[in-house]
């Protein structure tokens, strides 16, 4: 493996091979939170990088072992928003554009916000039917206990329909079927918050559909605006939290770019872990990992 990787970064010395866009993303390597991190070439899929951690200290190291010169030519690089990989590219590549990953953006907001206040919204239903049941049980009245049931009833369904609907509120609009359309718009007209949440994700899909710069920087401080306006605990956290990262956010205008095909990668690493049941020596399955990212149309030496 270490014959097939000098090899091929020979190739590319000899080529001046400079990368223009890369991916940055961390991986688990242990159970308890051990994670590594892998620089990937875009546009080859070669992993330029592979070290253990996930912190300044640790991704420092990758600048330090490549050198600067070899992203002379970098046109931007693509990460979700671990502060650690954004603060370091900022102060060994200042003029490099940092493109945040949108499904990642898209993934923490279905998990952070759609998906809290969908069940906090459940959960209002639910105490309601509790405190329904509690009051058939309370009053001698006939009438009011039919009526005390209905209702409970009515509102423990509500509550069972919330709790299913995640799928449906994070799926986009043309993969719904009929069915779940009207489903859809009976949620939505029957909570505010949620209805105010759907109208932000599809607003955030919009955003990472464009192709200008300022409409896109426009827009984005737009949508953070709206957010921390919005009155729901979950919303306006989200929007201060990305408050800083709009330029990043905008930036996908101009290099529509994500790790997408990092995380990709990420899978056969999995892989690799798990036929080897485990790994004592890093440096080791780091290489192997880089032997393994080498591009299909590379010709790796003759093996004794």
């Amino acid at each position: 493996m270490d014959k097939a990787l000098a090899a091929f970064e020979t190739c590319l010395k000899k080529s001046n091979y400079r990368p223009r866009y890369l991916a940055v993303d961390e991986f688990a390597i242990h159970k308890g939170h051990r994670y590594a991190t892998c620089v990937m070439d875009l546009e080859t899929g070669f992993i330029l990088w592979a070290g253990l951690g996930r912190s300044m200290a640790d991704f420092e190291h990758f600048f330090k072992s490549i050198g600067l010169s070899l992203l002379s030519r970098l046109k931007a690089v693509a990460m979700d928003m671990n502060a650690s990989f954004n603060r370091l590219f900022q102060k060994y590549c200042p003029k490099v554009p940092i493109v945040y990953d949108r499904y990642h953006m898209q993934a923490q907001f279905g998990r952070d916000v759609m998906g809290a206040v969908r069940l906090e919204e459940a959960q209002k239903h639910r105490q309601e039917a509790e405190a329904l049941k509690e009051y058939t049980k309370e009053t001698n009245n006939p009438e009011l206990q039919k009526m005390a049931r209905e209702k409970s009833h009515e509102e423990r369904k509500l509550y069972t329909e919330l709790k299913k609907s995640r799928w449906i509120l994070l799926k986009k609009d043309d993969h719904l079927n009929e069915r779940q359309k009207t489903h859809l718009l009976d949620i939505l007209s029957e909570h505010r918050d949620l209805a105010i949440c759907y109208a932000m994700k599809q607003e955030m899909t919009r955003l990472f559909t464009l192709t200008d710069y300022e409409e896109a920087l426009a827009g984005w401080t737009k949508w953070i605006q709206a957010g921390l306006e919005s009155g729901i605990p979950a919303l306006v956290k989200f929007a201060r939290q990305k408050q800083k990262r709009i330029k990043g956010l905008a930036a996908h205008a101009l290099y529509p770019i994500n790790t997408g095909k990092l995380e990709g990668f990420n899978n056969k690493i999995k892989v690799l872990k798990r036929i080897g049941y485990g790994y004592r020596n890093m440096d080791y399955f780091f290489t192997l990992i880089r032997f393994h990212s080498l591009p299909k149309n590379y010709s790796s030496p003759q093996f004794p």
